[in-house]
């Protein structure tokens, strides 16, 4: 009796200590928040586009604070599919490029993919360097590799500065960065981050070659839990329909007084006129999007609210 009346003293004091952290004067909100931010993600399983040092490996490091394991695949859809059959807890996946636009084959992913939800968003700012075999020159260069997005937003440098190259897409930055490295041939260089410099043994040879200078991309981490419901910086869901309704459902949104972020199309591939669209929101919750779903014109997914870093 005596064990027990000191282990439920030991509780109370524990109890009354946190409650005093939590009412000190002018840290309740503070403290507050820092404990709903200390969620820890060390033994989180991410996959992601590789190889290492691909600017979706970066935004892993951003939004999971560098904790967790991050797993490489050779595609979007090979990590989305991890995902789904429990390799991994997490997926992270470009979906929009200030240069380049909407990722329209990762949203194709992302729309074929059921199962999947939205937890997360990151807004990664995105420097494109042109890496060679450290004492390439730029007369030496014949071949640049690039991922479709490296090379679109790096197009008017090379249009200026290698006319002549020949442009081979590959299937990330990186991964041009690995077959430079590897190739060892002055002839070749890669269009990727600096990290890929450090990481393959590479030399910058011209840095911020991107054609805008307030180049992001945003990147969506994915899970297989059920979606947040309540309110975060942003909520995103699909609606498949015709797009005649579309200007209906963009007045309900305005009508909800939500913010339109991004909306992309894709096409229904089953007969003209028919969509799917990504649409993202600013601080929507859960019943908001109720709400607007009973425009009748269209089905609808919800994705989920999350919080953008």
């Amino acid at each position: 009796m005596g064990k027990e009346l000191i282990i439920t003293k030991s509780i109370v004091a524990t109890a009354l200590a946190i409650l005093l952290i939590f009412s000190s004067a002018g840290c309740n909100e503070a403290a507050q928040e820092q404990v709903l931010e200390s969620t820890s993600y060390a033994d989180a399983t991410v996959s992601y586009l590789g190889p290492e040092g691909t600017y979706t490996h970066e935004a892993c490091e951003r939004f999971f604070g560098n904790e967790g394991e991050y797993i490489p695949y050779k595609t979007v859809k090979e990590a989305v599919e991890a995902l789904v059959s429990g390799e991994t807890e997490y997926a992270v996946i470009p979906q929009e490029n200030t240069i380049g636009g909407a990722v329209t084959d990762y949203l194709d992913i992302l729309i074929a993919t059921e199962e999947v939800t939205v937890t997360g968003e990151v807004e990664l700012p995105i420097s494109q360097n042109l890496l060679v075999i450290p004492g390439t020159t730029l007369s030496d260069i014949r071949t640049v590799y690039s991922h479709k997005q490296g090379l679109t937003q790096g197009a008017e440098w090379l249009a200026a500065n290698l006319p002549d190259a020949e442009i081979i897409e590959v299937s990330s930055t990186a991964e041009g960065a690995r077959m430079v490295s590897e190739g060892e041939d002055l002839a070749c260089a890669a269009i990727a981050s600096s990290g890929c410099a450090e990481v393959y043994g590479l030399e910058i040879l011209a840095a911020g070659i991107q054609n805008n200078d307030n180049n992001k991309t945003r990147f969506y981490v994915l899970s297989t839990n059920a979606p947040q419901t309540e309110a975060g910086d942003r909520m995103a869901f699909i609606v498949t329909g015709p797009a005649g309704t579309l200007p209906d459902l963009m007045s309900d949104i305005e009508h909800r007084k939500l913010d339109l972020i991004t909306i992309h199309d894709r096409p229904l591939k089953t007969e003209l006129g028919q969509y799917c669209y990504v649409i993202e929101c600013s601080a929507g919750s859960y019943e908001d999007y109720r709400k607007i779903t009973k425009n009748s014109g269209f089905t609808f997914r919800f994705l989920g609210c999350f919080d953008v870093k």
